[in-house]
């Protein structure tokens, strides 16, 4: 029992701790071609997802009863090492967490990533709102951040981190 415990708190604070750097706020340009910056943004506003449509990138990547090679477009870079899948699954299975992505999901500064709230619930305690969770959209898809997943893995099964996440991001 403690040792779920101690990986459900290290899940919580690693999900706490290392994801609520992400940028937010306003990002106004002072460039003078409003033309380009405005369909830009207009085009990125009818793209933006939803909550439900993270929700599903998100319980892709840690379902145990998703194979590994139907989850690689679930991540950043994830094909380039499908072990982060095996190592996600196992956090999430070993500490009971599930994730909510919440509403608002908002545009970020830079094109084509969105960032949203995402609920940690784990048995018996208290939903835990983590802010500013990235999804870059890339060919068509929304994928989770590859420094959010590693993060996770980094904190949660430290004996098990793909090379992938020891690389520069």
């Amino acid at each position: 029992m403690r040792k779920v415990s101690l990986k459900a708190l290290a899940l919580a604070t690693a999900l706490g701790a290392g994801l609520t750097l992400s940028a937010c706020g306003d990002d106004e340009s002072d460039t003078p071609d409003t033309t380009t910056s405005t369909t830009t943004t207009s085009s990125q506003a009818q793209a933006a997802p939803t909550a439900a449509d993270l929700q599903t990138v998100l319980a892709r990547a840690v379902d145990p009863n998703v194979p590994t090679d139907q989850k690689l477009d679930t991540v950043m870079g994830g094909q380039e090492a499908p072990e982060l899948f095996d190592a996600l699954t196992k956090a999430s299975v070993d500490s009971g967490a599930t994730f909510e992505v919440k509403e608002p999901v908002l545009p970020s500064a830079l094109p084509g990533i969105y960032t949203a709230s995402v609920n940690l619930i784990m048995p018996d305690r208290e939903p835990q709102l983590i802010s500013g969770v990235e999804f870059v959209q890339q060919d068509g898809k929304y994928k989770l951040d590859r420094k959010w997943a590693c993060d996770l893995v980094t904190n949660v099964v430290p004996d098990q981190v793909p090379p992938m996440c020891n690389q520069a991001l």
